[in-house]
């Protein structure tokens, strides 16, 4: 009697266990299926929100690292802002605060080799050595290409005034380093003939200003530089030049008898009575040097020079003329991103604006003729509002007191078939109000 109690018991204690056990598997299927139901919402929510990203930007963007976007998302994502009318960014511009070089009024000379053949040597120069067109990987526009001894002189550049701006981008390879030389030759020369005598020395008796960069791949380079007046001296310990940082800006100023140079940011010369007042150059000339760095594989690289005339006349032309225009304040390409050797024009303006706080002035831009009308309207006006927005951040002008327009390429002051026409037509204007 007792055992059947207890295998009563049992088995209604085994009924209750087995009732418990179905519970909580019925229980754990349940909450799998909750979560399941849950992750898939997540899930789609989330494809939503990419979804809407990428719709408002141009571009999905990566889940893992959103900073590691492609150049060309970037770039959708710049336009769709720009459509949706955004603000610019303010210019960091602190890298060249220290510059003050300003570029010539007018602009005589653009070459950018646009319009040579990569391959060839450029249609209007003249050498007696060789030299090619090339391309750079991740650099804009075409480069002369010199790597062998030689002078390389723009023929259809026949007269400096005293007071001309000069500036191009320089670059030389490894194999350039510590064996190579390229030399900046301003002078007086009478004919074809004197111009690659006299570029090939550094000592002559004729007006003339010659400075020399000889790359190395350690901390610092080297440079010499020379005029009729001063002789040959030397400069050691230029950091600015060297074959294993990017491409170096060169700017020289010449004003009457002062002489400037900068590399970049630096000031690395600045020379008070470098050439007699009125000295009259006419020849702007590059000559390689060193008969070992051609056989090393070596070349220097030149692109993007830009002579300019006239000195900037600022305080004159903006407070009694009422109208001022500068071709320094520049941007990247099809951008309205302020380049940092923009600094020296704006602080020029923002001077003149800090000494008549009584003055309104109307920020014009303005383009070349490249690109739609459309398009080329809303960058002039783009770029107008970014240099306004530097001379608030950067010298604290009172917003108040500017006010913005573009008028795209429909104002032109020169030809658009030419690269010098289109440089001097991309231009900044300052209108008092």
């Amino acid at each position: 009697m007792k055992k059947l109690f207890l295998i009563g018991i049992l088995c209604t204690m085994g009924g209750i266990c087995e009732a418990q056990l179905l519970d909580r598997i019925r229980n754990r299927v349940e909450q799998k299926v909750v979560d399941q139901v849950d992750h898939s919402i997540d899930k789609a929510l989330e494809k939503k929100k990419q979804k809407d990203t990428t719709t408002a930007t141009g571009s999905p963007q990566p889940e893992n690292n959103p900073s590691e976007t492609s150049s060309a998302a970037a770039q959708a994502s710049d336009d769709a802002n720009a459509d949706a009318g955004r603000k610019p960014p303010v210019a960091d511009l602190t890298s060249y605060s220290a510059f003050d070089f300003i570029p010539g009024s007018k602009v005589i000379m653009h070459e950018d080799f646009s319009q040579d053949a990569v391959g060839d040597f450029p249609a209007n120069w003249n050498t007696r050595s060789g030299a090619e067109l090339v391309t750079i990987a991740n650099r804009q526009g075409k480069w002369l290409r010199i790597n062998q001894n030689g002078i390389f002189y723009p023929e259809q550049l026949d007269s400096l005034p005293n007071n001309f701006t000069l500036q191009f981008d320089l670059l030389g390879n490894k194999q350039v380093s510590n064996i190579g030389e390229l030399m900046i030759s301003l002078m007086k020369a009478d004919d074809t003939d004197q111009k690659f005598d006299l570029a090939e020395s550094d000592h002559i008796k004729s007006p003339s200003f010659k400075i020399g960069f000889s790359p190395t791949s350690a901390d610092k380079g080297q440079l010499h530089y020379s005029t009729n007046l001063i002789g040959k001296q030397y400069k050691y310990g230029v950091p600015e030049f060297r074959t294993d940082k990017n491409t170096v800006k060169v700017a020289i100023w010449r004003q009457k008898q002062r002489v400037r140079v900068y590399l970049d940011s630096t000031k690395i010369l600045d020379l008070p009575r470098a050439l007699d007042p009125m000295a009259t150059l006419n020849t702007l000339a590059f000559t390689a040097k060193n008969p070992d760095f051609s056989q090393e594989g070596g070349a220097f690289f030149i692109g993007n020079i830009i002579l300019a005339v006239g000195a900037a006349d600022t305080r004159n032309k903006l407070v009694t003329e009422g109208r001022f225009t500068t071709h320094g304040i520049q941007f990247n390409v099809n951008s309205d991103e302020i380049l940092p050797l923009s600094y020296g024009a704006l602080k020029d303006v923002a001077q003149v604006l800090q000494e008549n706080p009584g003055v309104k002035v109307q920020i014009v831009g303005h383009t070349d003729a490249d690109g739609s009308d459309e398009s080329n309207v809303q960058l002039s006006m783009r770029r107008a509002e970014a240099v306004k927005k530097a001379m608030e951040a950067h010298f604290a002008i009172d917003g108040t007191r500017l006010q913005t327009d573009g008028k795209g390429e429909s104002s032109p002051i020169d030809s658009n078939d030419t690269p010098t026409g289109k440089a001097n037509n991309r231009r900044v204007e300052f209108i008092r109000l």
